[in-house]
């Protein structure tokens, strides 16, 4: 239940998290729309309204300096007539929210105003004590009815020897035909207040205006992403939806593209995949139905199988007792006239039956050697029988090992001589008994020492040398001769087995190896060899140590 439990919370998780690629594409599209947009916006107001506001402010400008250079005059004189002309000329401008006046001495000479707005004197007073020529502007916020309505002042000094000239002269009530005094007084001050409340208007309705065109804007984009997304990820749905179905095991579903894109080469990638695979699962449950009707007749065919190859092992078998017992029989058969002849020939040469010619010493002496080598095979023969059949008996006893070998050695130094071969022992003192069979390690030390003599070349060396290893006792018998290929170092001790590089007339039965390696590992030791090929081979042997 626990478990259950937490797989429903995992899957309710992974759901949770997921956020589909239509949603992200959307939200992403959205928010630039967004941010170009109200970005966009919002540099088309500032410009707007910048461009409002210095309009607002040339008008001004243009009108106080067309009112003070026609009222200069009326100023000079006091003419209350002209200047209250002038002043409903202009307070005819729709903007226009007062017009004042001011005489030199710093009262009003005419004063005009729409919705109760005047200025504050201070300014004026401050124009008249600093005798500044240049247009104020002064934008503040006026109290009218209980509403606050943003007014820009313009204020502009009129004097002797102040410039003073009609931006449009066209405009000017009278043509200037006298030229100014010197004197830098003040004729007075005019005044002209223009109310920002229209192009505050305006400047809301462009706002409303752009805020409702960003607003279109926005979501115009927002559902062409919409529309986009969908026409892509409709088609990957429907990918997702065939897949799933395919993981489930269900290979016949399928999809048409759609579209011409990437959608649609992925999809119908897709649709040759989910092909091929119906094609493999087809070719596997044939190949899994055509295994089931193998296997329903592989049991039988196994145990058919299994009783012929029992029936010939167990022929085998009998054959190899069989070539076993014949060899043995043989073998023996054969030492019995072997010994006879042996006997006889060696009676002839000692010259029992008569004085022998040289030529018919040398023939009974190559008989002999013949003899000697047959009695050798036989013996092996018959002692690889033994081993085989598990009837080779050993006689343990401590038996000094490398004392043995200089037995050994000494009885070949004559077949040493005859091929100028130095064949030495080279003496340890240290080395302790082994426990073994004095006739089974002779015959191990024979096999070892006659290949040496055989395979070594005229005027070599041989050594039989006897270390401490462990718990037993090494002895090496190194030679000069050919040495063994690489390849053949592995098969050396089979039976039967000769060197290809061994000559025709050095190649014996191929047991020598064999059975010195059997008698070596009866004896609980081992047995192996190292060669250079060209330099020579060195084959040795461990017994373990007697125990005291």
């Amino acid at each position: 239940m626990t478990v259950v439990n937490m797989a429903t919370r995992n899957q309710s998780v992974r759901l949770t998290a997921f956020i589909s690629l239509r949603t992200k594409f959307v939200l992403f599209v959205s928010l630039v729309i967004i941010a170009v947009c109200s970005g966009l916006s919002w540099y088309f107001i500032t410009q707007q309204s910048d461009s409002m506001t210095r309009s607002l402010i040339g008008t001004g400008s243009i009108l106080v300096k067309n009112l003070a250079y026609n009222a200069r005059y009326g100023l000079v004189a006091k003419d209350r007539v002209l200047l209250e002309q002038l002043i409903n000329g202009v307070m005819e401008v729709e903007e226009s929210v007062y017009v004042v006046f001011t005489g030199p001495d710093g009262k009003p000479l005419a004063v005009k105003s729409k919705r109760g707005i005047y200025p504050d004197q201070a300014l004026t007073t401050s124009l008249f004590r600093t005798g500044s020529t240049e247009t104020t502007i002064t934008p503040f916020i006026a109290e009218a009815g209980g509403r606050r309505e943003p007014v820009y002042d313009f204020a502009v000094p009129v004097g002797r020897g102040s410039e003073n000239k009609a931006p449009f002269p066209l405009l000017s009530l009278e043509m200037e035909d006298a030229q100014p005094e010197s004197s830098a007084r003040l004729y007075g001050v005019v005044r002209i207040g223009l109310t920002g409340e229209k192009m505050n208007q305006s400047l809301s309705r462009t706002v409303g205006n752009v805020v409702l065109i960003t607003i279109v804007v926005i979501f115009s984009g927002i559902l062409a992403a919409v529309l986009l997304t969908r026409r892509i990820t409709t088609p990957l749905k429907s990918l997702v939806g065939v897949a799933e179905q395919v993981a489930g095991g269900d290979l016949t579903a399928s999809v048409s593209p759609t579209t011409h894109d990437e959608v649609g080469q992925l999809t119908m990638v897709f649709r040759q995949m989910t092909e091929s695979l119906k094609d493999r699962d087809h070719a596997v449950t044939q190949a899994y139905r055509e295994l089931e009707q193998l296997n329903r007749t592989l049991e039988q065919r196994v145990q058919q199988r299994t009783s012929e190859l029992q029936t010939a092992n167990d022929k085998l078998k009998e054959l190899d007792r069989l070539k076993s017992a014949f060899v043995s029989v043989v073998s023996h058969e054969l030492r019995t006239p072997m010994t006879s002849i042996k006997g006889y020939v060696e009676n002839l040469l000692d010259g029992l039956a008569g004085a022998l010619t040289e030529k018919q010493s040398r023939s009974l002496e190559r008989v002999k050697h013949n003899i000697d080598r047959l009695t050798r095979m036989i013996n092996e023969l018959l002692d690889l029988s033994k081993i085989e059949a598990g009837r080779m008996e050993l006689n343990l006893a401590p038996v000094p090992l490398l004392e043995l070998a200089e037995e050994i050695a000494e009885s070949y130094h004559a077949a040493a001589r005859q091929k100028s071969i130095i064949l030495r022992t080279t003496p340890h003192p240290a080395l302790p008994m082994v426990q073994g069979d004095a006739d089974k390690l002779s015959r191990i030390l024979i096999n070892l020492i006659h290949n040496a003599i055989k395979f070594t070349p005229h005027g070599g060396t041989i050594r039989i040398e006897g270390q401490l290893r462990g718990h037993a006792v090494e002895l090496c018998v190194i030679d000069s001769g050919s040495g063994i290929p690489p390849h053949e170092l592995d098969k050396i001790f089979d039976k039967f087995y000769w060197s290809e590089s061994a000559p025709v007339e050095a190649r014996g039965a191929g047991l020598g190896l064999a059975i010195a390696k059997n008698l070596a590992e009866l004896h609980g030791g081992t047995i192996r060899v190292e060669s250079v090929l060209g330099t020579g081979s060195c084959f040795s042997f461990t017994i373990p140590i007697a125990q005291p």
